[in-house]
């Protein structure tokens, strides 16, 4: 069985313009909108040629950089820039099938060329129309707009684009199917490349005329042209009209059924899609050579090859011809008995060719015609009565329409040709009324068709209707014998289900023993593991309290010993020499007053050198603090303070009773510590202390009004005295946070835990 070949042209007409695309290019014009901005003109300028380079190949790419395009040249009012933006969106919408968008936006695109007097482009855009309008068939406004481009480009002597005129002209004609005229067409357009110098647009008039004269069966003649074609598009390294031409050419070989050369030139063509990443023109491709395995009776190979078509549909998101490709997989499943695939994808095509070729009645004869051998093939006749009926109505739907179209396009040369030739309205009046009468008596037997069809659909049912009773019989008998076998079934079924669930209820038993035997071991393993892991836990904190209560016993101790050594050493060495010295006075005569003067600032500094002794030694022993307490030792240290320099200011809550020693010891360190840094390092003249104490534990907090610190960089600061401030504290269990930033004090917060 024969299938539609008519998608190898995918209804391109030439364009004015080189749409080959060149990877060098495409780089080239990647890199300038990489680096360039909006408000560049060449920005815009390369966005519109990769929108036109990718419309009929990757309508997605071309639409992103086309609205772009569109975008930027707005902002800047770049009108040349919006111009070639709309146009490059009405080529994307022309290639999808839309129409009316893609007319709405060559306007738009002609709007802004009329401002810019650019006729070229104007006639550009109205063959853009032409060919948006021959995609899908509507070729009398197809040739409306052709005309128009050619009338444009003929005014202003463009060779270029007024042989793509000429040669899209010739393709309408070729559809229409007035062979004579577009025969002209093509010659006329030859004729005006050669004359202009530009063979590479010859190549596609030679591939248009091969195709009429396929048509014509002079397929000798054919071969000729579309080797010509072939050379020329070679020579141009043009892929995608080679890729065209191929898939051209291949049909002359299967009107002769010589499907191994033309699936050799399909597969060429294949290739030169491949290298121009045409995926539409790989869609048909392989939509061509899956029907070529139909018409052998391949059918397994043939479908593995049209899921390609549909794939590749699927991913480019153009949906023309879908249905088609689905129907001829359901008649490649009929054919090979797999019925049920056979259905799923009659069903599939069906829905296809209402979402996107609601106009192409066609394609639902095709899909029509072939369910019907289906559902014959699996016995529901009423289904393929359906079917078959169904496409015999569109069938002679399109009959109708065609005769009504020829009736049409003679009444209108009737109309134009009415006073120049009257034996020529004669005969066309004689052909309307003869089609006209055909159109009757197409009626009649349409209507005879009707009755015979309703007679045998009688006939078909009375016939189901005894053939039902008949089955009906013997299924109540084998229904009989059915129930006795299914009986003595069900009873041997008992005795072994019994049988099998005392054996399963054993085994359960054994297993359930068996798993809380092993889960009770586990347990008490697991038990006798955490206590041994707690107690080696224990064991290792109380060494560590062990260890850091003894490096502080021994650090107090240390200190206690220097500040002796200092107080019964140091200190009674500096009260012998100031004894010594204040002797000396007595027997010394001073030569003059400087002499005097520098023996009395020498006392001084041996007096302040004991008084700095003797501090030092109560500060690394106070005597206070193991006498009178925490909050005495804290008054003593802070009263020796210069308060002109730093004041001071202590709170004292709940401390009433002495603490431990060690937390004492602990507490006053951290105090001292923290208040030296205060001195040291903050710049403060604020600083207030308080103490309190509750259930909880012992709080200290320290605050002053200094410069602060980033807290968030603490390991900078972080030197001996913040160390010794966190171990101490961490040895009494406690916690010690630092609150600060640049510019607002410090505050330095302790828990002690009781």
């Amino acid at each position: 069985m024969k299938r539609s070949f008519c998608l190898l042209l995918l209804c391109l007409g030439l364009c004015y313009v080189s749409n080959a695309q060149n990877k060098a290019v495409i780089d080239s014009l990647n890199k300038i909108i990489s680096s360039k901005t909006a408000k560049d003109t060449t920005y815009i300028k390369a966005l519109n040629d990769l929108a036109w380079l990718y419309s009929k190949t990757d309508s997605a790419k071309a639409m992103g950089y086309a609205l772009g395009a569109k975008n930027a040249a707005m902002k800047k009012q770049y009108v040349t820039g919006l111009a070639e933006a709309y146009k490059s969106i009405g080529h994307v919408n022309s290639y999808k099938n839309h129409t009316a968008l893609a007319i709405q936006n060559f306007n738009i695109s002609n709007d802004y060329y009329t401002k810019l007097n650019n006729k070229r482009e104007i006639g550009g855009n109205y063959n853009n129309m032409g060919t948006a309008y021959k995609l899908v068939g509507n070729l009398n406004d197809a040739l409306v707009y052709f005309l128009k481009a050619e009338k444009i480009h003929r005014g202003i002597n463009d060779l270029e684009a007024l042989g793509a005129d000429l040669n899209n002209i010739g393709t309408v004609y070729n559809d229409l199917g007035d062979l004579n005229k577009a025969i002209d067409y093509y010659l006329q357009a030859t004729r005006i490349t050669e004359k202009g110098k530009i063979p590479r647009n010859n190549a596609q008039t030679f591939i248009n005329i091969g195709n009429i004269l396929r048509l014509q069966k002079n397929y000798k003649e054919g071969v000729l042209y579309y080797d010509k074609a072939i050379k020329i598009l070679i020579d141009f390294n043009d892929q995608l009209n080679l890729g065209i031409a191929y898939i051209n050419y291949a049909n002359i070989y299967i009107d002769q059924s010589a499907y191994d050369k033309a699936i050799h030139l399909i597969d060429q063509s294949v290739i030169a899609f491949t290298k121009a990443n045409f995926k539409r023109g790989l869609q048909v491709c392989y939509n061509n050579l899956g029907a070529l395995y139909i018409r052998q009776e391949k059918y397994k190979e043939a479908v593995p090859i049209l899921e390609k078509s549909i794939k590749i549909a699927e991913e480019s998101k153009n949906f023309a011809g879908l249905a088609l490709v689905q129907q001829n997989i359901a008649f490649s499943y009929t054919k090979m008995g797999a019925f049920k695939q056979a259905e799923e994808w009659f069903d599939k095509a069906e829905a296809a060719a209402l979402k996107y070729n609601k106009a192409d009645v066609g394609t639902f004869a095709e899909i029509y015609n072939h369910r019907s051998s289906l559902d014959s093939a699996i016995g529901d006749f009423k289904r393929a009565f359906f079917s078959r009926d169904r496409y015999r109505l569109i069938k002679d739907s399109l009959l109708n329409e065609k005769l009504s179209k020829q009736i049409n396009e003679l009444n209108t040369k009737y109309q134009t040709e009415k006073k120049q030739n009257q034996i020529s309205l004669l005969s066309t009046q004689n052909q309307i009324q003869g089609l006209q009468l055909n159109k009757s008596k197409l009626e009649i037997l349409n209507k005879n068709l009707i009755l015979d069809k309703n007679n045998l659909q009688i006939n078909t049912q009375s016939l189901l209707l005894e053939r039902n009773r008949s089955e009906l019989n013997q299924k109540k008998s084998e229904t009989i014998v059915k129930e006795q076998k299914i009986k003595l079934l069900n009873t041997e079924n008992e005795i072994q289900k019994l049988e099998l669930l005392k054996r399963n209820i054993t085994i359960i038993i054994i297993a359930a023993i068996l798993f809380f035997s092993i889960l009770i071991g586990f347990l008490f393993y697991n038990k006798y593991k955490l206590k041994q892991e707690a107690r080696l836990q224990g064991e290792v904190i109380k060494q560590q309290d062990l260890s850091t209560r003894a490096v502080l016993n021994a650090e107090e101790n240390e200190r206690k010993r220097i500040s002796g050594e200092l107080h019964d050493g140091l200190g009674q060495l500096f009260s012998a020499v100031k004894m010594n010295l204040s002797a000396l006075t007595e027997n010394v005569d001073f030569k003059d007053k400087h002499g005097e003067e520098m023996f009395h600032k020498t006392m001084s500094l041996v007096d302040e050198s004991c008084k700095e002794v003797r501090l030092i030694s109560h500060q690394m022993a106070p005597n206070v603090l193991l006498k009178s307490g925490l909050t005495a030792a804290v008054r003593d240290f802070i009263s020796k303070i210069d308060a002109r320099k730093l004041k001071i200011n202590l709170e004292t809550f709940g401390l009433q009773n002495r603490l431990d020693q060690n937390i004492e010891t602990v507490l006053y360190r951290v105090i001292q510590e923290t208040v030296n840094n205060v001195i040291k390092h903050s710049g403060a003249n604020v600083l207030d202390i308080q103490l309190t104490k509750d259930e909880e534990g012992i709080n200290v907090m320290i605050e002053d009004n200094g410069k602060g610190f980033d807290t968030s960089s603490l390991e900078k600061f972080e030197g001996i005295g913040l160390k010794n401030i966190k171990s101490r504290v961490g040895y009494l269990k406690g916690s010690v946070d630092f609150s600060s930033n640049l510019g607002s004090g410090t505050l330095v917060a302790i828990h002690i835990p009781l």
